[in-house]
């Protein structure tokens, strides 16, 4: 059984190519309207193309909060409400163990793939309430499990399966459901890059 996401509004980030495309493609077959927020444009108007209707491409670097507030306003102004959230957008990248990892590496990181959801949260949350919507953060099972060479990015997925609880726990009480999914290895352009360093 799916849900029914007819006349929802999603907000995706990440979602120009790789898991956050194909995302988007299913959300659109199920009749939802998704707004994707990428910084490559190009990308997320591809996506959007593809996905049809009034899915809709917005530029934004996810780890920059202005850019986040800036975006989540154009989608409100131009869909009147957001459903849910998708926290897709993340980097993977060093492909190191943590003492060789340089601050503005681990720095970098964090702040795409943690950070992110903050600002998602903070310039969404209204909306969420009123439409009693939903969040759904994309982890990595390496942040249940772990993995070598790859400190920051595993401590960034176990961060973000921690925060998804607490999360939940908080917004429980404004029946907003936050979930988080963890995939494991996906052959994505992101995954390439990593396996080829």
């Amino acid at each position: 059984m799916t849900a029914d996401l007819s006349g929802k509004v999603v907000v995706l980030t990440g979602g120009g190519d790789g898991i956050g495309r194909e995302c988007a493609l299913a959300y659109a077959r199920e009749e939802a309207t998704v707004a994707i927020l990428d910084r490559d444009l190009d990308a997320a108007q591809r996506t959007a193309s593809d996905a049809g209707g009034d899915c809709a491409a917005f530029h934004a670097d996810v780890s920059d909060g202005d850019a986040v507030r800036v975006a989540i306003g154009a989608i409100l102004e131009r869909f009147g409400r957001i459903d849910a959230v998708h926290n897709n957008a993340g980097i993977a990248s060093p492909s190191k163990p943590l003492h060789e990892t340089t601050e503005q590496e681990w720095d970098d990181l964090q702040r795409i793939n943690v950070k992110s959801v903050y600002w998602t949260t903070r310039f969404a949350f209204k909306a969420l309430k009123e439409s009693k919507g939903a969040i759904l953060n994309t982890a990595s099972v390496v942040g249940l499990i772990g993995q070598q060479n790859h400190a920051a990015y595993v401590a960034s997925k176990g961060a973000m399966i921690s925060l998804t609880k607490a999360m939940a726990a908080d917004y429980a009480r404004y029946s907003i459901r936050v979930n988080a999914v963890c995939p494991a290895g996906v052959w994505t352009p992101m995954l390439e890059k990593w396996c080829a360093e």
